[in-house]
């Protein structure tokens, strides 16, 4: 059984024609299934919970990554399979899943390929594609083995399902390794000139789990939320979240 959630956005006026396609498509297909659409006061997990005891294995959200943060802590708790149609703006997870924009995700569904991936926590919340860290000079404890100190002020990134530079080439990560991709990236001087040239000093870390320690406040991006603190604990549960994908996936199983 399919259940619908749709993010309170999706009622503006000029989604009105997309939403139609997508539902007379839907039907089409034989995927039709109860509709739920997120409100101020109604919380999403709740009733994701309801519908689980009505016999409710497939959730698919129809909205976008900030519609995805709000269920996906129960959706990986329940073990059901989570499905997307993208709409609006900031949908970059449909991207690297290799889903398409409005109805043409409704075949995607059909399809039904269905991956199995790792999700990252954070102080307890979870994420999937990863965290950024713009100003980063804290203390990094690494698996309670060692600490890693920057060089001076640079950026953190750590990716379960990302894309992006490495070293100079294009990446993807693998969010099925149980690792999480932890990039550090700091400016150190090239030099002793009077112009003060600085390069990149670049540094990857496979990581299982991992804290950041600042002793000033700092804010941290989870799957492009806001965190602000000066203690986070950051680590990875591997393979919990089933997840319908596209064939133009960006990463390999």
């Amino acid at each position: 059984m399919y259940y619908y959630i749709y993010d309170n956005f999706i009622q503006d006026k000029r989604f009105e024609k997309e939403v139609q396609l997508i539902e007379n498509r839907l039907t089409d297909l034989g995927i039709a299934g109860k509709v739920a659409r997120l409100a101020l006061f109604r919380n999403a997990e709740e009733m994701i919970r309801d519908e689980v005891q009505r016999g409710v294995s497939t959730v698919v959200v129809v909205g976008n990554d900030e519609t995805i943060r709000k269920v996906l802590d129960v959706i990986a708790e329940s073990g059901l399979v989570f499905g997307l149609i993208p709409l609006g703006p900031h949908n970059d997870l449909a991207q690297l899943l290799g889903i398409p924009l409005g109805v043409a995700a409704c075949d995607i569904l059909s399809s039904r390929i269905i991956e199995t991936i790792d999700v990252g926590t954070i102080n307890g919340r979870r994420f999937i594609t990863g965290i950024s860290i713009p100003n980063f000079s804290a203390e990094i404890c690494c698996e309670d083995r060692y600490r890693v100190f920057p060089e001076g002020v640079g950026s953190l990134e750590v990716w379960n399902l990302s894309c992006g530079m490495t070293n100079d080439v294009n990446a993807v990560s693998n969010p099925c390794d149980g690792k999480l991709e932890t990039i550090i990236r700091t400016r150190v001087r090239k030099g002793w000139n009077v112009l003060h040239r600085r390069r990149i000093h670049e540094s990857v870390l496979p990581l299982e789990s991992f804290a950041i320690r600042s002793e000033t406040p700092i804010s941290v991006f989870a799957d492009g939320e806001e965190m602000t603190g000066t203690r986070f604990d950051i680590g990875v549960e591997s393979m919990i979240l089933r997840v319908i994908t596209g064939r133009n996936r960006l990463f390999s199983s």
